[in-house]
């Protein structure tokens, strides 16, 4: 099996650092941040994401600052490689996306993401903060951990598995919040969503070599996502 060269890694201290931060994003500062609101009785729509998202993109340029950078300043060396990987891989999701969704039409009529609900409410409540959360610092936070921690870490051991874990990671990271909230069904097929980007998120990776054509390969997806998803607030 051919072995792709990632480019620009992480330092041992970025490493242990980030995974010891990896289940304080996932899991433990949300809920941390839920409780502290409802303790001080206040709202918990933009104003709690705006500190969870600030608190997330603060400790990931901490960490990872060196490993961000030197990524970036590799960039121009394999440009064209680095687009190429970035067209394909948009190419790849929504090629994927689409035989997806038909079949979700087919089977599953109705169905409801929950977490593409959430967005949309948050979006309701302020488009412009909700473009500051979903297009740009929750890509660039979820690409550092999802791709060049969890995906960079394991792939130089096992590329299937460096697969199979970052796209776990990145489909149960949009859906565990809601179980409880919403039939158990709902949340596997929510998962299941997440597929296509995990698979197209870690090729761009491994195509590229650089972490930087995952991130705005998500940056370009959420946003266009968001915008699909609210056309008359963009034009209105």
């Amino acid at each position: 099996m051919k072995r792709y060269h990632l480019g620009s890694s992480m330092t041992q201290a970025e490493q242990i650092a980030g995974w010891i931060y990896l289940p304080f994003y996932v899991f433990f500062l949300s809920l941390l941040l839920s409780w502290l609101f409802s303790v001080l009785g206040w709202s918990s729509g933009i104003r709690l994401n705006a500190v969870y998202f600030g608190l997330n993109l603060l400790l990931t340029l901490l960490i990872f600052h060196r490993f961000l950078w030197n990524s970036l300043c590799n960039l121009p060396r394999h440009f064209w490689n680095f687009l190429q990987a970035l067209i394909l891989g948009f190419v790849l999701y929504y090629a994927a996306m689409a035989v997806l969704g038909a079949l979700y039409s087919w089977l599953f009529p109705g169905l409801v993401n929950p977490n593409n609900a959430s967005v949309d409410s948050l979006a309701s409540e302020s488009f412009g903060f909700t473009v500051v959360f979903t297009v740009i610092i929750a890509p660039l936070v979820e690409e550092t951990l999802m791709r060049g921690l969890v995906f960079g870490s394991v792939q130089r051991r096992s590329r299937v598995w460096a697969y199979i874990l970052s796209i776990l990671l990145f489909s149960f990271l949009h859906v565990w919040q809601y179980l409880g909230a919403v039939p158990a069904g709902t949340i596997v097929l929510a998962a299941l969503e997440y597929l296509p980007a995990g698979i197209a998120l870690g090729w761009t990776y491994e195509k590229a070599g650089n972490l930087w054509a995952s991130i705005l390969l998500h940056m370009a997806v959420n946003a266009v996502s968001l915008g699909l998803m609210h056309l008359p607030t963009v034009f209105g």
